[in-house]
């Protein structure tokens, strides 16, 4: 293999085997992610390349990358492999989904089903197996685990939860596949209580790995806050900033509407959207014929329904759309607060983290895993989900308290310094892995 990144720390100290482990990045984007979005893609890679320096032998095996091949990058050893026959096998299974959904009978969406992704995750099984690691690190797709127990047995199998797949798949189909792990980290406390709440009967430890930020990247940027608001023609009046997917769970529409609430009472605010439609993956669609006709009109609607919101407000709202992730810092140096609404149970969002490490307030719902890094009056304001007139108020406190807005926002970018960098994040992942194992912790090498 070639060496194609910088010089790094030795993976082990002098005689010290390092453990090996080995990631099965997700099934749909390969690592790193080549395009904007990959929230899970970006996790991997980004945990990957700090772990080298905790004595850990790192493997990731994704699919094809379009400009980073097979090799060593930057202490990690990359491994690419195809997809199989799973595309058509997703296709023809999408055919009869849409004529399950046309008669609004009971079904599972594809990311719950046993074959899905199924020869993805052999190929790639098949080569991290000749790698004989410690650990195999899987992402969210449960349906995995028995697998990658028969075609690596000798290894401990760590299942990353990213989100709540694991309590909407049926119960017992969940519980079967969990029986092959050895261990569940989850996003956020809130997502690891789902976890323990929903299989209480297995003695299966679940432990908390939030995801980080890079501090270096994602910084203040005062003196370039005029030539970054120029450059994006939004104006001097206070701007604020959603980045993430405008889907119906994410609450674009409640922002929208608080914002308009917000243009009556301020002269000059502006709202930038950063993002692209999507709809959020769930494995299992909702009990009830109403509840899914509801879901379906809802999720084809959503992005028209926000701009038709947006209408009246002309050039003070910005649809930006998705942008890269290296794009991303000069998005949150042009702004003066970051607004999370989220509507569903938000697992642990990125640009929460990214934005506070810029120095960020944020305005955000009380849902899933944001009160952990948004803590009320500290590094921001929470707010009811669904509640736009609370929302509007708190953007409207803090458009016209200043030095508030700066004070929360210096306290969020040193709460991420101190418990949230993705360095942080690594050291305890090494920890998690070293007690899986049965090896003394190794302090950071260099």
């Amino acid at each position: 293999m070639v060496e194609t990144g910088s010089a790094r720390t030795p993976l082990a100290r002098p005689g010290e085997r390092p453990l090996r482990v080995a990631f099965l990045a997700q099934e749909n984007l390969p690592v790193p992610p080549p395009v904007p979005g990959g929230s899970v893609a970006r996790v991997v890679y980004e945990l990957a390349r700090r772990l080298p320096a905790f004595a850990l032998d790192v493997t990731v095996c994704s699919l094809p990358h379009p400009s980073l091949e097979e090799g060593v990058h930057e202490g990690v050893r990359y491994l690419r492999v195809g997809a199989g026959r799973d595309p058509r096998r997703h296709a023809a299974y999408a055919h009869l989904l849409r004529l399950l959904r046309r008669l609004d009978l009971p079904h599972r969406e594809l990311q719950g089903l046993p074959f899905y992704a199924r020869d993805y995750a052999r190929n790639g099984l098949l080569r991290l197996a000749d790698h004989h690691p410690d650990i195999v690190h899987l992402q969210n797709v449960s349906q995995f685990l028995p697998l990658a127990r028969r075609l690596v047995p000798g290894a401990r199998i760590v299942l990353h939860m990213h989100c709540d797949w694991l309590r909407q798949l049926p119960p017992r189909t969940a519980r079967r596949w969990l029986r092959h792990a050895d261990l569940v980290v989850a996003v956020s406390d809130y997502i690891a209580g789902r976890i323990r709440d929903g299989f209480p009967d297995l003695p299966l430890p679940v432990r908390t790995l939030h995801n980080g930020a890079d501090t270096d990247l994602f910084r203040p940027q005062p003196e370039r806050r005029q030539e970054l608001r120029h450059r994006w023609g939004v104006g001097e009046g206070p701007l604020l900033l959603y980045v993430g997917t405008i889907a119906p769970e994410k609450g674009v529409d409640v922002l929208v509407s608080a914002f308009a609430r917000l243009c009556r009472r301020l002269p000059s605010p502006r709202l930038v959207i950063v993002g692209a439609p999507a709809r959020y993956f769930q494995v299992r669609a909702p009990k009830g014929r109403k509840a899914r006709a509801a879901l379906r009109r809802r999720q084809r609607g959503y992005a028209a329904e926000v701009r038709r919101l947006a209408a009246p407000l002309g050039d003070r709202v910005v649809f930006a759309g998705p942008r890269s992730h290296a794009e991303l810092p000069d998005w949150y140096g042009a702004a003066d607060l970051l607004v999370m609404p989220s509507t569903g149970e938000e697992p642990f969002p990125l640009p929460v983290l990214e934005a506070m490490a810029c120095g960020l307030a944020v305005v955000a719902t009380r849902r899933g895993g944001l009160p952990e890094v948004v803590r009320d009056g500290e590094s921001g304001r929470l707010v009811p989900a669904h509640d736009a007139a609370a929302m509007a108020d708190a953007l409207e406190e803090l458009c016209r308290r200043s030095r508030l807005r700066a004070a929360l926002g210096r306290r969020g970018r040193e709460l991420v310094r101190e418990r949230f960098t993705w360095e942080a994040q690594a050291r305890r992942l090494a920890g998690y892995y070293r007690q899986l194992v049965g090896v003394p912790s190794a302090s950071r090498t260099g």
